[in-house]
């Protein structure tokens, strides 16, 4: 007598049920855990004490330096070196509250791995460097647009202070930059062909202290 199938078929609507419901499940978790990963609360963003960071400095410039950890990696501004000049090493384990500026991130404090803590700027009002000597913000107008780069134009460094071509390339790169070329070398900056983080193609201009202080579409 050939065997009945019957009872396996009665059985296959409700498996392919079972089956149907298992992965509108599991893509409704994926789903919900990817949302959460990618989203940034609004009121941590738009907090007045800044959020926070931690990662490995894997590059210094002066007092500016990349931070990185296992999601990206960030360019962290902490004010000019002639204010307060920073002893920050390559390899160091920080913790930076700030907040993001443009393509990079402004640091009000920074919190070592041993638990030391450098206060670098009140999170409200202006920097305890604004208005001081060094500061040239009163001779050249109003400070950086927000999201962009700083319009006061170059700042002065001694020879022995510049940074090296590659040292600009990169904090440009940090910035956010890509597709770097044409770099042109002028008396007091430089000016390089690039694609700014919205894909437009732009000339940036850097001054050899590695202020980034003008961007206009190519």
């Amino acid at each position: 007598m050939a065997p009945s199938y019957k009872p396996l078929l009665a059985h296959k609507p409700l498996l392919a049920r079972k089956s149907l419901l298992a992965l509108v499940a599991a893509a409704g978790i994926g789903a919900a855990a990817t949302a959460a990963l990618a989203q940034t609360p609004i009121r941590d963003v738009l907090s007045p004490a800044g959020i926070s960071i931690a990662g490995t400095v894997t590059d210094v410039f002066g007092n500016k330096f990349v931070l990185e950890d296992a999601s990206g990696k960030v360019l962290v501004e902490n004010g000019p070196e002639w204010h307060r000049k920073l002893d920050i090493q390559p390899g160091e384990k920080l913790t930076v509250n700030g907040r993001p500026e443009g393509g990079s991130f402004e640091a009000f404090a920074i919190t070592r791995a041993d638990g030391t803590r450098i206060e670098i700027r009140p999170a409200g009002g202006p920097p305890p460097w604004a208005g001081r000597k060094g500061d040239d913000r009163a001779e050249r107008g109003p400070g950086p647009r927000a999201g962009g780069p700083d319009e006061r134009g170059p700042r002065r460094v001694a020879a022995g202070e510049e940074k090296s071509q590659e040292q600009l390339l990169e904090i440009l790169r940090q910035a956010g930059y890509r597709d770097l070329d044409d770099v042109d070398r002028k008396r007091h900056h430089y000016e390089v062909e690039a694609r700014n983080r919205f894909g437009e193609k732009v000339e940036v201009h850097i001054d050899f202290a590695g202020n980034i202080y003008k961007e206009k579409r190519d």
